[in-house]
């Protein structure tokens, strides 16, 4: 399974103007896309001894720094400290929706393609492990479930449940992988907000 060559086309630009978070933060994440003949998705599993998101799989990503220049910057450097990813390596193209989380952020989801080989050095303080899974497990039925809504701040969300791992992937990272899986026109589309 292939990356759609117009993939660019269907994410939303780099820099396309966000909404003010408020009272949120933004916070931003690189959704990695490894190609080859089975084209994989790169997903981190947390260390059970962070203080927040402790033991759930994640993309790359977190809060910006000061010397952050903007998201992209901040979602590129997290990936160098977390899995030793050099920027140069990256191409990016395009944004995923952002998610509002429960620990007061916006995630922005930067969708980013390594086109070189690349082995991912984990930094034990934020990675337990690494785990790439390829896009065809993550769209088979028997891995891949609708779980339902959820209300959370007066808004309805899809909830969505990857069964690659214990624990599954689930929650925001797992709304993202969907939003990026159905772009690539691979999943069915479930109402993310209704």
């Amino acid at each position: 399974m292939q990356i759609p060559r117009d993939l660019s086309l269907r994410l939303d630009p780099v820099d396309a103007p966000l909404a003010d978070p408020q009272p949120f933060r933004h916070a931003a994440v690189l959704a990695l896309l490894l190609p080859g003949d089975l084209t994989r998705i790169l997903l981190l599993e947390r260390p059970g001894t962070m203080r927040a998101h402790a033991g759930q799989l994640a993309f790359p990503g977190g809060k910006p720094d000061p010397g952050d220049r903007d998201l992209l910057d901040t979602a590129l450097r997290e990936a160098e400290e977390e899995i030793g990813l050099p920027r140069a390596l990256v191409q990016i193209l395009g944004r995923l929706s952002p998610v509002p989380v429960p620990s007061g952020h916006v995630v922005v989801p930067f969708v980013g393609v390594v086109a070189e080989p690349f082995t991912p050095q984990n930094n034990e303080a934020e990675v337990k492990s690494i785990l790439t899974p390829t896009l065809q497990q993550l769209i088979d039925p028997q891995v891949y479930k609708f779980a339902g809504m959820r209300e959370w701040q007066g808004r309805r969300y899809a909830l969505h449940e990857f069964n690659i791992h214990q624990p599954p992937l689930w929650g925001a990272t797992a709304r993202m992988v969907h939003d990026l899986l159905h772009r690539m026109q691979l999943i069915p589309d479930v109402p993310d907000e209704v």
